[in-house]
């Protein structure tokens, strides 16, 4: 780049870094404004504060795009620049010097490698609208941004001295434009999330940095570019900022979701609106935050994040581990599943029934057996409809890596625990949950991984199971008197008071939930509750501080209905009020199996500290055996992070 440029970017970048006051701000953007080109750095200026260092190469880039700009980037500059030190007209050594040029003594611009030239060390990519890329902290040679340098950080090997501090989420997008006008959408992972939300608890960078992608979910809106980019996460900095391109195509309101991922993991999410009607002036969208309390990833944790096309009835799968596969659209045979899924649970349920009706009978292996086998075949033939051919592929090259599998998805469409990947000349290992802890994430819950459970409540109505009274008692004596015991609750008005006063501990129903095509409620002895009841403490997220566990030992409990198209289901609705971790049955279930399965989950997550996925697997391991061909073991729907653990 032209010296005087060079020099013109350096002492711009020192007056944009230079703002300390608010007023200062106001008056520096205000004036940069008028700037023609100025729009790129304008945007990053107000999404966060960059560095110098960021700075110069932004403008460096715009420079080299606009010889325009640079002709009043010169009388900006010496509007706001401060007079130099040293002779404007003579360096030290007599040379002619730049009015731009650095003083003496302070650093040169040799520090930044050229971003104009090709192949200089440090390039940064440009997105649209020539949105200028950071230039990393570090140059001559890339970091080492592998994984496995990841996990050496995480457990504390070489390169392991982390630097701890806060992130948080950061989207910027129009909420209203015209249709067939673009657009643009800033995602960036930053230090400082502009003092709202939560406070965040410190969290560990390796000093190489880490890796995270980011995926956007925009339906209604076309995408110019790619949905999914890969962001560097720095310590001690923000990160750079990410462009998505989208064009408004039809009117009406959309919603756009922003996720993070670093391996498998999913770490937060964010959401933004933009509504596109005929004749709208373009107006930009206020920044939103999501709060990000750890990047830690669990190796080998897999996530398959299923997205809903209302308006084309397709689906997406992606499966996303330390490989990030590209989107597979897919279209499921006889259109929705849900009224397949239905004849699967009423199936389910009798062979539950069949299943305890042999045991209380004594009737030999040959209908256990039976059971069995028409189990398996639903699973395979669950696995061979509801997932595509190419995620099967992917999931196999993964196989012998994966530790834990969880389901990112908007609705319980199918019933993954009872997923059984069979595929030539692969080995057949059983029911994906027999092998695997598997987990469900709705959209907008919380990543978790401490569990609250100081205390217990259970909720026992009238007219609840001959044996809950039984459940209650054998649970109380397995959690022990280092829980303390919030009783039995059977009114409707003293459950509601607690979740939204915020219960701190176990929330334990032992009772029958009635489904229906309008509803799900629990009769409680002064009225019905049911998941609409939870609609004020999903929207103050009353349980958030304490995280409790809610466990919903009731048939049917982890389905969910459609209400003016939202999700009512239990499970969405208590993690949307800050549950910790929801566990429920997708089917009603055998007592004593039910029992049995609470009991050992209880045991690993409390007495033997497992995380919550291996707690839930070492449960349906204990049950699957108990009574021959009994599908309860399935049943259970286990929503959280598998690595969470009770606190």
């Amino acid at each position: 780049m032209d010296p005087e440029l060079e020099s013109l970017a350096v002492a711009a970048a020192r007056v944009l870094s230079g703002m300390s006051t608010d007023e200062e701000r106001v008056r520096v953007l205000g004036r940069l404004e008028r700037v023609r080109g100025s729009g790129p750095l304008l945007m990053r200026l107000r999404l966060y504060e960059p560095d110098e260092r960021e700075l110069v190469a932004d403008l460096r880039l715009i420079l080299a795009k606009d010889a325009g700009f640079a002709a009043e980037l010169r009388v900006f500059v010496a509007e706001f620049a401060a007079p130099p030190v040293a002779d404007a007209d003579e360096d030290v050594d007599g040379t002619p010097q730049s009015p731009y040029q650095p003083a003496v003594g302070q650093a040169t611009t040799s520090a930044w490698p050229d971003q104009t030239q090709p192949g200089a060390a440090g390039t940064p990519s440009s997105g649209g609208y020539g949105w200028p890329q950071a230039v990393p902290e570090t140059y001559g040679s890339r970091p080492d941004w592998s994984l496995a340098a990841d996990r050496k950080a995480k457990t504390g090997g070489p390169g392991g001295d982390d630097s701890a501090e806060p992130r948080w989420l950061v989207a910027e997008m129009v909420e209203q434009v015209s249709p067939g006008r673009e657009v643009p959408l800033q995602v960036q992972i930053v230090r400082d999330g502009g003092g709202r939300g939560a406070q965040l608890a410190a969290f560990h960078v390796p000093r190489e940095g880490a890796r995270v992608w980011v995926t956007i979910h925009a339906p209604g809106l076309v995408t110019v570019d790619e949905l999914q980019q890969e962001v560097h996460v720095m310590p001690d900095r923000d990160s750079d900022v990410l462009l998505f391109r989208l064009r408004a195509a039809a009117p009406g309101l959309h919603q756009v979701t922003v996720r993070a991922f670093r391996g498998g993991t999913f770490l937060g999410e964010i959401r933004c609106q933009v509504s596109v009607e005929h004749g709208s002036i373009t107006r930009d969208g206020p920044r939103r935050h999501a709060a990000m309390p750890s990047l830690a990833f669990d190796p080998g944790e897999v996530t398959l994040q299923v997205l809903k096309d209302e308006a084309a009835g397709t689906y997406t799968f992606q499966l996303i581990s330390e490989r990030f596969y590209a989107p597979e659209v897919f279209r499921f045979r006889g259109g929705d599943p849900r009224r397949a899924t239905e004849h699967l649970y009423a199936e389910l349920r009798r062979a539950a029934q069949a299943a305890g009706t042999g045991a209380a009978t004594g009737r030999g292996d040959g209908d256990a057996r039976r059971l069995r086998d028409r189990l398996r075949n639903h699973g395979v033939q669950l696995w061979t409809a509801a997932v595509p051919q190419a995620v099967q592929s992917q999931f196999w090259e993964e196989a012998d890596r994966v530790s834990a599998f969880t389901v990112l998805g908007e609705h319980d469409i199918v019933p993954w625990e009872l997923l059984y990947p069979l595929n030539e000349g692969r080995e057949d290992r059983g029911f994906l949950a027999e092998w695997l802890p598997v987990v469900r994430r709705v959209f907008g819950q919380d990543r978790v991984r401490s569990i609250g459970l100081p205390g217990a409540a259970f909720v026992v109505p009238p007219g609840s199971p001959a044996d809950a009274a039984e459940e209650v008692a054998a649970l109380r004596a397995r959690l022990g008197a280092g829980v303390a015991d919030a009783g039995v609750l059977t009114e409707r008005v003293a459950l509601t008071e607690l979740i939204e006063r915020g219960h701190a501990g176990l929330l334990h129903f032992a009772c029958h939930n009635a489904f229906t095509g309008s509803g799900s409620c629990v009769t409680m002895a002064d009225g019905p509750f049911d998941p609409i009841d939870l609609a004020s403490a999903a929207q103050l997220r009353s349980l958030r501080p304490y995280r409790p566990l809610v466990f919903f030992n009731a048939c049917r409990s982890a389905g969910e209905i459609d209400w003016f198209g939202e999700s009512l289901g239990w499970a969405p609705q208590f993690l949307n009020a800050g549950a910790g971790a929801f566990v429920g049955t997708l089917w009603p279930v055998r007592s004593r199996s039910a029992l049995r399965f609470a009991e050992v989950f209880y045991d690993r997550l409390l007495t033997g500290r497992e995380p919550l996925g291996q707690a839930s697997l070492a449960a349906r391991q204990a049950v699957r055996d108990l009574h021959g061909g009994d599908p309860t073991w399935l049943a259970y729907a286990v929503y959280g992070s598998p690595a969470a653990t009770a606190a």
